[in-house]
């Protein structure tokens, strides 16, 4: 799976996106929305965007929203340190991953390629 990780916090992205690598997936990471919007209106096609809530300058639901309308079938999850989740109104909903998340749930997350089917 080809997957853009936006994760402000350097130390977290870095951590996760070795986890999603070793877990066999394609991962493109970046430390802000605009320079995930960048690439999602370039030519990589991304199955899945995994991106913070908590986004300085924009808001992970906002990017979301924006990814959605630039990649309708594009699998959404966020990814967040707060109890209390906001997102946009998306469809298919978007997924949450409460930080700190484990290897099993950032994997049940992601789905399987069936689930993209």
């Amino acid at each position: 799976m080809r997957i853009l990780f936006v994760e402000d916090d350097r130390d977290t992205r870095e951590t996760a996106a070795e986890l999603m690598r070793s877990m066999g997936h394609d991962v493109h990471d970046v430390g802000n929305a605009e320079e995930a919007l960048r690439l999602l209106r370039g030519t990589i096609p991304f199955d899945a965007l995994v991106a913070d809530i908590g986004l300085p300058r924009m808001q992970g639901d906002v990017l979301a929203a924006e990814a959605r309308s630039l990649r309708p079938r594009i699998r959404i999850v966020f990814t967040t340190g707060r109890n209390e989740l906001h997102a946009a109104a998306l469809d298919p909903g978007p997924i949450f991953l409460l930080k700190p998340y484990t290897v099993e749930e950032l994997k049940e997350a992601l789905g399987s390629e069936a689930d993209r089917a």
